[in-house]
């Protein structure tokens, strides 16, 4: 179980590699961060790059860094609707773009920018097409680094918003998932859209030895 955004930018490679390596399938469902670890709890997945910090029952957990976003805008549209660099008074107005329902990036932009009310509102529920309706000028969005440094977009004004991610695996002995786990933390560390954190610097989660072994 993987988000959508990872799955776009670092996460494929790293399991197209292990798949490679071990001559194995894979099967990778698309949720919302906030969402994946349901199926961890339901068995429909074996591991899952999640928001949820707490270890899903019978899984262990390992922090991977923050995704980064940044509020961003077409150049257009930014000259048009928010030529001040995003204030409170432009936002309020200003259209913008979500995922979907459970995507709340921009919400959160909003309320720390001090924007009351709700500005109207798009749903692109596609990660390629989310960043080409913002490069459209259908409203402004919070982008990763990565889609900013193609210059089709402008940064607006406010602090990015950093996205805690974890691993979760299934607590059980297994080389294969060793390998995805490992393939998992260090393609998460190299990516350029995900920044370091204190926690993200332990050793990757793995099984707990058994008593005795």
């Amino acid at each position: 179980g993987v988000n959508a955004d990872s799955l776009a930018s670092w996460f494929l490679p790293a399991v197209a590699a292990v798949a490679q390596a071990h001559d194995v399938v894979i099967d990778l469902h698309r949720e919302d961060q906030e969402r994946t670890a349901a199926l961890l709890e339901s068995g429909t997945v074996m591991g899952a790059v999640t928001a949820q910090r707490e270890p899903v029952p019978g899984c262990v957990s390992s922090p991977i860094g923050g995704m980064r976003y940044v509020a961003a805008a077409s150049p257009t549209f930014a000259a048009r609707w928010l030529p001040r660099g995003g204030t409170a008074e432009e936002l309020a107005r200003a259209p913008y773009v979500d995922f979907d329902d459970s995507d709340v990036l921009q919400a959160r932009h909003l309320a720390a920018r001090g924007v009351a009310g709700t500005p109207p509102r798009h749903l692109v529920s596609a990660s390629a097409e989310f960043g080409h309706a913002i490069e459209l000028g259908l409203g402004w969005g919070m982008l990763l680094p990565s889609q900013l440094s193609t210059g089709a977009f402008v940064a607006l004004d406010g602090d990015p918003i950093d996205v805690p991610l974890y691993w979760q695996r299934w607590n059980l002995s297994s080389t294969l998932l060793d390998a995805i786990t490992d393939a998992v933390v260090t393609a998460a560390a190299e990516a350029t859209d995900i920044v370091a954190t204190p926690a993200a610097t332990r050793v990757p989660g793995r099984p707990a030895p058994r008593r005795g072994s």
